[in-house]
């Protein structure tokens, strides 16, 4: 009985002692979360702030955390946004540019990675290794020659070097985390639609996109936030004020002797709502789709 007795009280210990370390970590890693949380905010929140501010009293306000509370809270910043500039202008811009560029990308990465995930054609794994191979070459090595070639085109000064490259395959990183999504689809789906007599075009379409859609929502995501937030395709091809975008445009608020602060944060603050509304709606597909591309594959 003693031995028994002796033995329930290490267990009891030890399980005290576990669920103590248990608790240290959970407190531990709760902390480190609040620390990387206040330390990715407080850009936005000083952002926020100095969209708020008269430009006197940015220019006089001394020390940065003094800035982070406005003395007068002067809404009118992001109404004289759209009167200083075309803003909604560029905002429609922003909003047919990244469209087509998502629904390219969806439309082009799905293709290139069905064709690589699941048929065989000669070359394949040429091109393959061909594609990752331009992951690793750096963008502005090929800026020039890719200027050069949209103005022997005479494609310059529009949306078209903008676009064009999201219905030409989407991206190799895109390609890549659908393939895998697809390599992890069982074969038997493909033998069941392939002896009801369906092409391949018939199986990407109404057997693939639909079960892939956590994958393509973090495409798109992706897709996105980087033709939303592009400042120097536009920067590059665009040189009609009737054609520049909201990552271009503000721009505007900048020059060589002076900076409106106040209006430039409350432009880039109006610039963010979209961001902040496409990732909030789509935050669920989007840990999908990364989970099922990085481990499924």
């Amino acid at each position: 009985m003693k031995n028994m007795t002796d033995f329930e009280s290490r267990m009891n210990k030890a399980r005290k002692n576990k669920k103590r370390k248990e608790l240290i970590m959970k407190t531990l890693v709760i902390s480190q979360l609040i620390i990387f949380a206040i330390f990715f905010l407080f850009p936005f929140v000083w952002m926020l702030s100095v969209s708020l501010q008269t430009e006197t009293e940015i220019m006089t306000t001394v020390g940065f955390l003094e800035q982070l509370v406005p003395d007068t809270w002067r809404w009118e910043n992001y109404i004289d946004v759209f009167r200083t500039i075309p803003f909604a202008r560029y905002f429609v811009n922003s909003g047919i540019v990244t469209g087509l560029t998502v629904i390219g990308t969806l439309l082009s990465s799905s293709i290139v990675a069905y064709s690589f995930a699941r048929l065989r054609w000669p070359g394949r794994d040429f091109f393959y290794s061909l594609m990752l191979v331009t992951m690793i070459l750096p963008s502005f090595i090929l800026m020039i020659p890719t200027f050069k070639m949209y103005s022997a085109f005479g494609m310059t000064n529009s949306w078209i070097p903008l676009i064009l490259p999201a219905f030409l395959g989407g991206g190799a990183g895109n390609i890549i985390l659908i393939q895998q999504f697809y390599k992890a689809i069982p074969k038997e789906i493909f033998e069941a639609a392939k002896i009801d007599g369906s092409s391949e075009i018939r199986i990407w379409a109404n057997i693939m996109v639909p079960l892939s859609k956590p994958v393509l929502a973090t495409v798109a995501v992706f897709a996105f936030l980087y033709s939303w937030n592009d400042y120097l395709g536009p920067l590059i091809y665009v040189n009609d004020q009737s054609l520049t975008t909201v990552a271009l445009g503000l721009r505007a608020f900048q020059s060589q002797l002076s900076t409106n602060w106040g209006l430039l944060m409350a432009g880039s603050v109006i610039s963010m709502i979209p961001n902040l509304i496409i990732f909030t709606f789509c935050q669920k597909y989007f840990l999908e789709g990364v989970k099922a591309g990085a481990v499924k594959g």
